[in-house]
């Protein structure tokens, strides 16, 4: 292992988590990235294409100028073994290194359903003129998809009745009170109809949007176009029939301290599949990826797993909640529980942008 250039680590999933790993490792080793997809999904902007449009080109971003000296193929894995993995519909690919990053499901239109970005758009283009059309809105779930869907659609539909519903009564409650607080004011400013404390007896869909109604647990009916925004799904990974691996009923995979799920010695993962500590969001991933790029390359070099350093998540995970461009509530990784900024610093790190610039720099696409 002494040449790094001649060792290849095989990327499954082009997600958060997998195009950031490759990005790193590229200059050092000879990366293979694969994805069912043709393109990145900047998923994490979807919720502000709901209400416009016009951004749903910028976040289906092409993979094909992501790497310098890699390469990337597009195919779905469905086996991964100590030498490499095997493809649908392709030839096996040959690898020293394997990692994982195989992702999560949500609702539509948050994140694509199949391997299709077309579809995807579509889907997109299609809630679109749901909400446009729609007088009252129904967010059922109230964490960071449900809450900044209904601070985007106020800031754009001012007169839209929007309704946030939660079963808990305080906005992420392992955050800061002040982040809750924060959140609650800004969210009545803008006319969010919040029921906290009183969430949905059952959804029609959990897939999707629907026009219908919802009964909450106290016994209210709430009617208008359903948004369910209840969490991820793990997907259903080749990671799972791996060798030693301990499947949680989440469908979460547990990890060595060098996030290995296997009796495989050269198979990691990483992102939503992993059960790291960290939640389950992109925040994970901003963790996991340089970590585990820098432990690659030393693998890569010749040193022993077993002497690297090991992982530890976010003492503090930072969340950004931006309600439209100019609001919101964020908690930053400083201090023993974070620090809680508002509406100027969330706009900045967040709102005004939510990415998108950087995420076409790094594609090749600037």
């Amino acid at each position: 292992m002494a040449n790094a250039h001649k060792i290849r680590v095989a990327i499954v999933g082009g997600g958060y988590g997998g195009y950031a790993l490759a990005i790193r490792l590229d200059p050092h080793v000879d990366v293979i990235l694969i994805d069912a997809r043709e393109a990145f999904v900047h998923n994490v902007a979807a919720i502000r294409a709901i209400v416009n449009p016009t951004l749903t080109r910028q976040i289906v971003i092409p993979y094909d100028r992501l790497l310098k000296r890699g390469r990337f193929v597009c195919g779905r894995v469905t086996e991964i073994h100590e030498g490499g993995v095997r493809l649908a519909d392709g030839p096996a690919i040959e690898a020293d290194i394997v990692v994982a990053a195989t992702g999560s499901h949500y609702a539509a239109p948050f994140k694509p359903q199949g391997d299709s970005v077309a579809d995807f758009s579509a889907r997109l283009a299609e809630v679109s003129a749901q909400v446009k059309a729609a007088d009252h809105v129904v967010i059922v779930g109230a964490g960071a998809v449900g809450v900044e869907l209904a601070g985007e659609i106020k800031a754009v539909y001012a007169d839209k009745h929007v309704a946030l519903l939660s079963s808990a009564d305080r906005l992420f409650p392992s955050y800061p009170a002040k982040l809750h607080a924060g959140l609650v004011r800004r969210l009545k400013a803008l006319g969010v109809d919040l029921h906290l404390g009183d969430g949905a007896k059952s959804l029609e869909a959990t897939d999707r949007p629907w026009a219908g109604d919802v009964t909450l647990e106290s016994g209210a009916r709430l009617s208008g176009l359903i948004f369910p925004a209840i969490g991820t799904r793990i997907a259903e990974s080749p990671v799972h029939a791996l060798p030693g691996v301990t499947r949680r009923q989440n469908g979460q995979v547990e990890v060595d301290a060098w996030l290995r799920p296997s009796r495989l010695p050269n198979v990691f993962a990483l992102g939503d599949i992993a059960e790291t500590g960290d939640a389950m969001t992109v925040v994970g991933t901003t963790r996991q990826a340089p970590w585990l790029a820098k432990t690659l390359r030393q693998i890569a070099s010749g040193k022993r797993v077993a002497k690297l350093k090991r992982y530890t998540p976010w003492p503090v995970p930072p969340i950004l909640l931006p309600l439209g461009s100019g609001r919101g509530v964020s908690v930053l990784p400083l201090g023993k529980s974070g620090m809680v900024v508002g509406d100027g610093m969330t706009s900045s790190l967040k709102g005004k942008t939510l990415f998108i610039p950087r995420y076409h720099e790094e594609f090749g696409r600037a």
